[in-house]
């Protein structure tokens, strides 16, 4: 019988390790969406074995599926974008169903029709939209998506600031810190009647709300990332499902930007100055601060600048640096002991030959 005292250090870290993973893993939220539904033949029966690939077309990226007996099929973890559904199966034309987009926790349900004759034969469909309403969950709320974080104006540059667009929203504290990296600001709002402070923060799924001091219902985001680092976000407000409800109010997911097969970036600069902006009426009124040399009421001063970019786009990796690490996992796999030199360099020399395609 083994005591804690004799059990190695390693194996200890181990665990402590394993249960840290799965306590994150457990409080954390699935922000991605999926696309799944049944896939029939012309007179409505199912079609089973029909393989499905579904295929975000930013980055060329696909979920692979293969419909059941009853020809249904899923794809799940899908970042925010716009997918392509290409279905194949045999005795039946391919069928090419573009853009579907997905949002933020979406569950997109797309029932497709295959229609006889052979797989060479295309059947693309480009006229239908996105299935307006979520029939494959009963969760509802409002998404930002990026058309509005990008077009919309922003208090200084916080997206979470938009959250005002949700129904049922009510801000508490008029956003008394709205900086671009404003964690107390963005939690000033009420949902459905709940109290400030009563709301639940994601990033990406993982969990990203903060409390001030385990102070009851003054919960808050825990880190905001920059405008242009959001794709969009959603406030999930009514019939929370099994990974949410935490608190009283709302759950507020935002995801992430990623790269794309083309490069892309920003570059700006905010500006905030007491030159170019009017005097408020009151002021003018009531010159509380004085007058200037031109005989006006003087105004508050204001320096504010805000600056940054972004750049994003595919990741090319060498292919010798690739072959150099494939020699390397090659050589220590043929001798897992120590192995001799004559060995190491024969395998590395059946290595070199091997290339990727």
């Amino acid at each position: 019988m083994y005591s804690i005292i004799n059990l190695p250090v390693r194996f200890l870290a181990g665990i402590l390790l394993a249960a840290t993973i799965c306590f994150v893993i457990a409080t954390a939220q699935e922000s991605r969406g999926s696309i799944s539904g049944q896939v029939t033949d012309a007179a409505g029966g199912a079609v089973a074995g029909a393989r499905v690939a579904v295929t975000n077309t930013a980055t060329n990226t696909s979920v692979n599926a293969t419909t059941n007996d009853e020809g249904v099929y899923n794809a799940p973890y899908l970042i925010a974008g716009t997918y392509s559904v290409t279905v194949e199966a045999a005795g039946f034309k391919k069928l090419v169903r573009q853009s579907i987009g997905v949002r933020v926790g979406d569950r997109v349900a797309l029932d497709l029709r295959l229609e006889p004759g052979a797989v060479e034969e295309t059947v693309n469909i480009t006229g239908e939209s996105t299935p307006l309403l979520e029939s494959a969950s009963a969760t509802s709320g409002q998404v930002i998506d990026r058309r509005r974080i990008a077009e919309l104006p922003l208090a200084e540059g916080n997206p979470l600031t938009l959250v005002r667009l949700a129904p049922t929203t009510v801000l508490t504290d008029g956003f008394t810190s709205l900086s671009a990296l404003s964690s107390s600001g963005p939690a000033a709002l009420a949902v459905d009647g709940s109290t400030q402070g009563g709301n639940e923060f994601t990033l990406d799924g993982a969990p990203n709300t903060a409390d001030r001091g385990g102070q009851p219902g003054a919960l808050r985001v825990g880190m905001q990332p920059p405008v242009d680092a959001v794709q969009e976000f959603k406030v999930t407000t009514t019939s929370f499902d099994a990974q949410q409800g935490h608190t009283a109010g709302a759950s507020i997911d935002v995801s992430a930007r990623s790269g794309a097969n083309q490069f892309h970036g920003t570059l700006y600069e905010f500006v905030r100055n007491d030159k170019l902006s009017a005097n408020t009426f009151f002021l003018n009124r009531s010159p509380t601060l004085g007058l200037d040399e031109n005989g006006k009421a003087r105004r508050t001063i204001r320096r504010y600048n805000r600056f940054g970019g972004t750049i994003g786009g595919p990741v090319w990796l060498p292919e010798k640096a690739l072959t150099r690490s494939m020699t390397k996992r090659y050589c220590a796999a043929a001798s897992p002991c120590t192995p001799s030199r004559s060995r190491c360099r024969a395998a590395t020399r059946r290595a070199s030959r091997l290339r990727l395609r």
